[in-house]
């Protein structure tokens, strides 16, 4: 892989109006891109002998997808607010424009926002970057009582990397599949969860599409 590096003015830049903003939008960048990458390693895992860890390493990465994505569509709102770099948007290409104005269907009044405040919203503060008593409470009960018969399980492996508590990882899927996302208990579960999984990764790829090239530009126009 060939990488090619540019270097800036960092008095410039700090002193353009909106870096600050920019900055997050760097930020939400880099971490989007660690998450999902490390999601397609885990997805992708081979070996037999760490199969217990793959499932939970997806439900963490794309936990903290929803989390960062949170976070970008914020930077996206004070965007819109921001009078000059609304107008610096208008002047990056088409692409760029596409997907900020996806990404801006996710606000109050956009046609995506319902989904946003289902799929990912809540994420953030529940199960990606905090973990929720209340909801660990819930899910704990409620996999008991419809399962009552059920056996869960913990694996210990030679190593920190190849321990896993599976059990945890039941709650978590049942805190996001059936408490946060809604997903009915007579429906297929992974199937809904993976077409909602879908729709986050696609946002996820948006603000990627967006903030790339808009902070590139902005480096460019503004710290050189």
């Amino acid at each position: 892989m060939r990488t090619h590096t540019d270097f800036f003015k960092l008095s410039k830049f700090a002193n353009a109006d909106g870096a600050p903003l920019v900055v997050r939008v760097a930020m939400v960048c880099n971490d989007l891109a660690i998450a999902n990458s490390a999601l397609g390693q885990f997805t992708n895992i081979q070996s037999n002998a760490l199969n217990h860890v793959r499932q939970g390493g997806r439900l963490y990465f794309v936990r903290m997808s929803c989390g960062h994505l949170r976070e970008g569509i914020k930077a996206v709102e004070e965007i819109t607010h921001h009078k000059g770099l609304s107008n610096f948007v208008r002047k990056c290409d088409v692409r760029v424009q596409s997907a900020f104005a996806e990404l801006c269907e996710c606000l109050p009044k956009g046609k995506n926002h319902n989904e946003f405040t289902q799929y990912v919203k809540p994420i953030r503060n529940t199960v990606a970057f905090h973990y929720d008593s209340v909801q660990v409470i819930s899910a704990l009960k409620d996999r008991a009582k419809r399962l009552p018969e059920s056996v869960f399980s913990m694996t210990i492996g030679e190593d920190i990397h190849s321990c896993r508590f599976e059990f945890a990882d039941i709650i978590i899927d049942t805190i996001v599949c059936r408490n946060l996302w809604k997903i009915p208990i007579k429906a297929d579960a992974q199937v809904e969860a993976d077409r909602i999984s879908d729709w986050c990764f696609q946002k996820s790829v948006q603000f990627l599409d967006f903030g790339g090239e808009f902070v590139r530009r902005f480096l460019k126009e503004h710290a050189n």
